[in-house]
Order: structure tokens, then C-alpha cells, then sequence
């Protein structure tokens, strides 16, 4: 009997006090003022918000200097004159920054590859084992120094959320390689 009153009690307060419905956002009409003066309609100001973006950016590391183009009527190789500081690399650093946003702030997976075509709908066809850089990525600044060979045309940063529903971020660089 003292269960059967604690419950219709509890019922009873619960019914009472509306079971926790969501308050109306509309706001009240404002009193009528008793000296009649106007009311001060107080806007708060809007929130701006800025969209965030996550930023790739790749830049030589050694930015090259430039040469003069040095016209030679060298028959053979033996006839050939190498100024002095003349070097020949075959290669270049690049630094890859990453920065991302506080909405892409997740733990995440880099690939930077060589070998990839941007297909007509913008979509990528990337060969991942042309891979020259895999890493996870779990703070929200990433910098990397790569070396790639002259003859690379350009690479690809695919960087895949964790969160497998968000959407992976590609970003591409071609290069002149004149």
C-alpha cells in the first residue's frame, strides 16, 4: 500500500510540473510604460563568425636563385666551361604546412603523393603508392620538409578524417619545371 502512494504521489508531481517541455523562444510584449516615455529597444549586436578553412601550403625550402642563361659554342663535352658555384641538383626540398581549422581539428591521416590526375567532375584518381609521405596527423599544425626529384610535375595532399562522415580534403600543386 505505501508503494501504490509513493507512486500515484510521484505521478501526481510529475503531471504537475509539465514533464521538462522546451520553453517558447518568442519573446513577451514589452509592459506599458506608466510615465509614457518610449521604450529602448536594446538589439545586441549580430555574432559575426568567420568561416574556418584548413590550409595547405607547400614552398620551396631553398627558393632557387636566378641564373643567367649562359650561351655556349661548346662543339663537345670538353669544350664546355662550368662557371664557379655551379651546382647541379637534381632534387628539391619543399615545406609542406598544414594548419587546420577548428572544425577540422580531429585525428586525421596525410598521404602526399606524385602520381594523380584531376578528373572532369574535379574528383582526383590518385595512385597511392606513389606515396612520398604517409603520417597521421593529430594536432592541428603539421610541417614536413620533402624532397622530390626535378622531373615531379606536381603532388597531392589527401588528408582522410578519422570521423568516417566527414569528407576528405584534397589539395593538388603542379609544378614548372622549366
Amino acid at each position: 500500500m505505501n508503494k501504490l502512494y509513493s507512486f500515484v504521489l510521484l505521478s501526481t508531481l510529475l503531471t504537475a510540473c509539465g514533464g521538462g517541455g522546451s520553453e517558447s523562444s518568442t519573446p513577451a510584449p514589452p509592459a506599458p510604460l506608466a510615465n509614457n516615455s518610449q521604450p529602448v529597444n536594446i538589439v545586441p549586436a549580430p555574432i559575426v563568425s568567420q568561416a574556418t578553412i584548413t590550409e595547405f601550403t607547400l614552398v620551396d625550402s631553398i627558393p632557387a636563385q636566378s641564373v643567367e642563361l649562359i650561351e655556349s659554342a661548346a662543339q663537345n663535352s670538353s669544350e664546355i666551361t662550368v662557371p664557379d658555384g655551379f651546382a647541379l641538383n637534381s632534387e628539391r626540398s619543399l615545406t609542406l604546412r598544414i594548419t587546420l581549422s577548428e572544425e577540422d581539428n580531429q585525428p586525421a591521416y596525410l598521404s602526399l603523393c606524385s602520381d594523380y590526375q584531376q578528373l572532369s567532375d574535379g574528383s582526383y584518381s590518385i595512385n597511392y603508392a606513389s606515396c612520398l609521405l604517409r603520417t597521421s596527423l593529430n594536432d592541428s599544425q603539421y610541417e614536413a620538409v620533402i624532397t622530390v626529384t626535378n622531373d615531379t610535375q606536381g603532388l597531392i595532399a589527401a588528408l582522410w578524417f578519422m570521423d568516417e562522415t566527414k569528407q576528405p580534403l584534397f589539395t593538388d600543386w603542379r609544378f614548372d619545371n622549366n
